[in-house]
């Protein structure tokens, strides 16, 4: 579905720019926010705020911050918040423009329309529209790289039909499956695993390997709490198993999440 959107975005897109982008009067700063989005594909970054609650933004190519979500109570809810920003931002009639005290702001709205993600605050009318146009390119970009991702290491989520609930695997750079989850009732809900396997799983002393009853090998990465986030693929010895720990250690920084 978000592939489709993306095409029907693309679109709509080609259409509403040239109305749209010649209308710009501001200052430089706000302008490269706006317009440079550059060769690189849009990103989601998420972060963790001094009270304890989540955040993310959506950025432009360059990095430029388009878009800022609320807060949430745990990462799996902000997570939840990204993945709506990537199912609406991708079509203009989600994006409202607002008067504020002192310029105008857009919102990305969800199907219920609720606010999921803000903009800064932009001086004139036509520099907040211009800001629709790059949100959704950055959305479209984004979507368009994760589609792309198919080969090395990389995490994947799935839906499994029928269970009704998500997994995740985790590839090596051969793109062998090396880590398996559990399974998990949202999409959010996987993707937070995901994100614990990559902050948890640089630390040695979260791996235990176990044999099983037909003499092979395997392991398990553990959280904080205790509980298993991720088991392995079988190995016929024990070396093959923690050779593959070493790996998954080197490359879990590498890999972009979500």
């Amino acid at each position: 579905m978000r592939n489709i959107n993306s095409l029907i975005a693309a679109l709509v897109l080609s259409l509403s720019t040239v109305a749209t982008v010649g209308c710009a009067s501001v200052g430089a700063d706000e302008d490269s926010e706006i317009d440079g989005e550059a060769a690189s594909a849009g990103k989601l970054a998420f972060w963790q705020a001094t009270d304890g609650q989540w955040h993310f933004h959506l950025k432009s190519g360059n990095g430029a911050i388009l878009l800022t979500s609320e807060a949430y109570t745990s990462r799996t809810g902000a997570i939840n918040g990204a993945l709506s920003v990537l199912e609406n931002g991708v079509d203009p009639a989600q994006y409202a423009v607002n008067k504020t005290a002192t310029g105008y702001n857009l919102h990305l709205k969800a199907g219920n329309g609720e606010s999921i993600a803000f903009s800064q605050v932009y001086s004139t009318k036509s520099n907040a529209t211009r800001a629709v146009t790059s949100s959704v390119k950055a959305t479209n970009s984004y979507l368009d790289k994760q589609a792309a991702n198919t080969t090395g290491a990389r995490v994947e989520v799935m839906f499994n039909e029928a269970t009704s609930k998500f997994r995740f695997n985790l590839f090596a750079k051969n793109g062998q499956i090396v880590l398996s989850s559990e399974q998990y009732t949202t999409e959010a809900a996987a993707f937070n695993g995901a994100f614990a396997v990559q902050a948890e799983g640089t630390e040695s002393a979260n791996y235990a390997v176990k044999q099983n009853s037909a003499g092979g090998f395997y392991f398990n990465l553990t959280a904080q709490n205790g509980q298993i986030i991720g088991t392995s693929q079988q190995y016929t010895t024990k070396a093959a198993a923690q050779s593959a720990i070493s790996s998954m250690q080197s490359f879990l920084p590498t890999i972009t999440v979500l």
